[in-house]
């Protein structure tokens, strides 16, 4: 049965809604996990970690400014549809490169962990949407058009990108102090002397090294390690060692979140000999070492792999 033209314009309608609810939705539910979304850009892409943090936001801030248009059922078959099916190829290729270099296994990301998908379901929800947007393209739109639209359909699209920003500011825009250059000294020997701990596997007292100090209780600590792991994922040759505080059975779950089991380092505990290893009790630290001594110490927002690898070779 042939839909008459009301019937065309209602079907054309409930596309749109469709479409712009699930923009916005997959914008809102990447909200809460918008650091790990800017990370796994970074892990994936060739973006660096400010570059990731920023299109992060940027892209989310687009997905709420498309699907509040197709809401509003303006400016549809003008810019909607060729815009949004412009991002939808392009990330359906990403995925394709991501399955191809990394599987499909995991959470890819695209509606956060609300609704877990692997990058083979997101590449199956991407080819639904762009089939409902080859749909809509073909039906009669109501399109609406109002007094000074060319003003503020710009204004209302700036304003959706500008949210995750104000929801969760990039932690780049943070870091202000310039790393200082050190040359203390620190008692590496304690983690060869200990009698409750056991010793490195490496000889972290000769060479450069990059030790970081984490608790297993620490959630920055956590994030700490994340982006150290990916550090390493994309540079193998860093030359990264974990010294570990806390309760070993917290070891597990701080492997599943952080991935970072394949980093090599040690468990110590001991209040004491760990506050002289660190220099203190604020965790977490990145400290770069040569032989005995701490040359640099890093944040782990600031630490930049090309840095590291830029001092390796001197």
């Amino acid at each position: 049965m042939m839909l008459t033209l009301k019937g065309k314009q209602i079907f054309a309608i409930i596309l749109a809604c469709l479409i712009g609810l699930v923009f916005i939705f997959s914008a809102i539910s990447k909200l809460p996990t918008l650091e790990t979304f800017g990370w796994t850009i970074v892990e994936t892409t060739i973006l660096h970690w400010t570059m990731a943090e920023w299109f992060a936001r940027l892209l989310i801030g687009l997905e709420l400014g498309i699907g509040l248009l197709f809401l509003l059922q303006i400016q549809i078959k003008k810019w909607l549809v060729p815009l949004s099916f412009f991002i939808l190829v392009t990330f359906t290729l990403y995925l394709v490169m991501v399955i191809k270099q990394y599987g499909s296994d995991g959470n890819c990301g695209c509606f956060g962990e609300w609704i877990p998908m692997t990058p083979l379901q997101s590449i199956y929800k991407n080819l639904i949407l762009m089939l409902m947007l080859v749909m809509i393209s073909k039906l009669p739109v109501l399109d609406f058009k109002f007094k000074f639209m060319k003003f503020i359909i710009p204004t209302l699209i700036a304003s959706m990108i500008l949210v995750p920003f104000f929801y969760h500011p990039p932690e780049s825009i943070y870091i202000t102090e310039k790393e200082k250059t050190l040359h203390k000294p620190i008692p590496l020997s304690l983690l060869y002397q200990s009698t409750h701990n056991v010793a490195p596997s490496v000889e972290l007292r000769k060479g450069k090294h990059i030790i970081a100090f984490l608790s297993l209780s620490c959630r920055f600590c956590r994030k700490a390690a994340k982006r150290l792991q990916i550090m390493k994922h994309k540079y193998p040759e860093l030359p990264f060692y974990f010294i570990i505080n806390g309760n070993p059975e917290l070891l597990p779950a701080f492997y599943e979140e952080t991935g970072c089991k394949s980093i090599p380092q040690s468990m110590f505990n001991g209040a004491e000999q760990f506050s002289l290893l660190n220099d203190g009790y604020s965790l977490p630290t990145i400290k770069w070492v040569e032989d005995t001594t701490v040359i640099r110490e890093s944040n782990y927002l600031s630490l930049d792999e090309k840095e590291i690898l830029n001092w390796l070779s001197k």
